[in-house]
């Protein structure tokens, strides 16, 4: 869900896709290679409604936020961000609108007038992340949907903000009714009170695994061998969800969340909720800035 200016709730179809380079490329290649060009193309997905792209920063947070980081994250996964380089993702209007995305539209100004671009869909997804071996022309993702929870909206001023992602595996103790409402309404309640937050969006991955590529990749695709699920599978079941947090810098986050005011009660409701819990900073590119508006009867983008 997301909220729009007048309070009322909208269902949207959102999907984060995990990617890893192509082993040719640097971590910084990549980077430019996917917001330089391929983002350029991707954007023009019909029907979109927004585009993020979220690159792992070059620099671990336990070793930029010192011993907070400790007090703050446990049980992380072994080596996660070898798992991904980065992850776009995108908003769409239905599950619908998501499938035919790649239906491609007018919207290249040629000598006959608005046509169709003959380059709209770019040749580098193979040399840009990692190619399936034996299987020519497909790539390795790991597209999940999420339903997206924005408790604060995001307030961008004119500056890169500090982009932080809390990922959470529930504590198995805890039914999941149970665990999404205390996380949107107890947990909440503090972790929206954080000084200088300039946005907060919680995220539940959704459990049917199928639900971002069913429909929109060919049923004979890679992704649904038993080879791609599982190992699918074996990243998704790491976590459970994730909350995207926006603030000025890392310093201003490290005394957001250490103060007194509100530490001991957060850090008591994860003990609770999270069997796991970790961070992982992020550069944030803004492709196509979600419109949390009803769509206009134009192109927009």
């Amino acid at each position: 869900m997301w909220n729009n200016r007048g309070g009322e709730d909208i269902a949207v179809f959102k999907v984060f896709a995990f990617l890893k380079r192509n082993e040719t490329l640097s971590h910084d290649d990549y980077r430019a290679g996917h917001i330089g060009y391929h983002s350029g193309h991707s954007r023009r997905m019909k029907g979109m409604r927004g585009y993020l792209v979220n690159v792992w920063a070059n620099q671990e947070l336990a070793d930029t936020i010192g011993p907070l980081h400790d007090d703050i994250a446990w049980n992380a996964p072994p080596d996660f961000t070898d798992e991904w380089d980065g992850f776009p993702e995108v908003w769409f209007d239905s599950a619908e609108t998501w499938r035919g995305s790649s239906e491609p539209e007018p919207t290249r100004a040629m000598k006959g007038g608005l046509a169709v671009d003959p380059d709209r869909t770019p040749q580098d997804a193979t040399t840009l992340f990692d190619p399936v071996p034996g299987r020519p022309g497909e790539f390795r993702s790991r597209h999940v949907r999420v339903e997206e929870h924005p408790l604060v909206p995001v307030e961008r001023p004119e500056r890169k903000l500090t982009k932080l992602v809390q990922f959470f595996r529930r504590n198995p103790a805890l039914p999941d009714a149970a665990f999404r409402t205390a996380l949107l309404t107890g947990h909440a309640a503090l972790a929206t009170r954080l000084r200088g937050l300039h946005g907060y969006t919680v995220n539940f991955r959704d459990p049917d695994e199928d639900a971002a590529i069913t429909d929109f990749y060919p049923a004979d695709d890679w992704r649904f061998t038993d080879e791609g699920r599982a190992w699918r599978r074996a990243f998704t079941s790491l976590w459970d969800g994730c909350a995207e947090l926006w603030f000025d810098d890392l310093d201003a986050f490290a005394a957001a969340r250490a103060d007194p005011a509100l530490a001991p009660g957060l850090d008591a409701m994860e003990r609770h909720l999270f069997e796991a819990v970790w961070w992982i900073e992020v550069d944030e590119s803004v492709v196509v800035m979600p419109n949390r508006d009803p769509a206009p009867a134009f192109y927009y983008r």
